[in-house]
């Protein structure tokens, strides 16, 4: 059985939640993590126990050490970041939103079929259990005629502002920041 190396492009806290599940996956080996400084590379490295660490993106992407990179960048950088791994080889694995438009979105899909490499989304909700059977409940009928859904979701979100003073990229539109683009695909 062949082994898949996984590279993280990014140190992001969202990380924690997929590193676990390559290591305990039969075929994923977690390779390499890349950042935007090798200092906080090596640091990120350390703290996981991840063997190579890259001081830039281009550097691990170049490496030829990673089969599939996760992507768990800033959501305005996704689709750069996705279209320059595949073309550097990998399959991507990018965290949510996948892009910010649809033309993004189209790039990303002819880079994928130019250079037959996988590109996809990291939503787990398309693929959980309940969703099948929530689909299968709806379409059977026994909860009748569905005619209002109603749905919430937040979480406290803390400070506004980064350690600079700068408006956390979380909150911010033109970076992809906001209700509908972090969270508001869980309802």
């Amino acid at each position: 059985m062949q082994s898949i190396r996984w590279g993280l492009l990014s140190t992001a806290n969202i990380n924690r939640r997929l590193i676990p599940a390559i290591r305990a996956s039969k075929r994923g080996k977690l390779v390499a993590v890349a950042s935007r400084s090798q200092e906080s590379a090596e640091a990120y490295a350390a703290q996981w126990k991840i063997p190579h660490a890259y001081g830039s993106y281009e550097s691990m992407l170049t490496s030829g050490l990673v089969d599939v990179v996760y992507i768990s960048l800033p959501n305005h950088l996704h689709a750069e970041w996705s279209i320059h791994a595949m073309q550097a080889g990998m399959h991507v694995l990018c965290e949510k939103p996948l892009a910010l438009s649809l033309d993004e979105v189209d790039a990303m899909i002819m880079t994928s079929q130019k250079t037959k490499r996988i590109c996809s989304e990291a939503f787990m909700y398309r693929h959980h259990p309940q969703t099948k059977t929530a689909g299968e409940l709806v379409r059977s009928g026994k909860l009748g005629d569905i005619c209002v859904v109603r749905a919430v979701f937040n979480f406290s979100f803390g400070n506004k502002h980064d350690k600079t003073g700068q408006l956390n990229i979380r909150l911010d539109p033109e970076k992809g920041g906001g209700c509908l683009w972090d969270v508001g695909v869980y309802p």
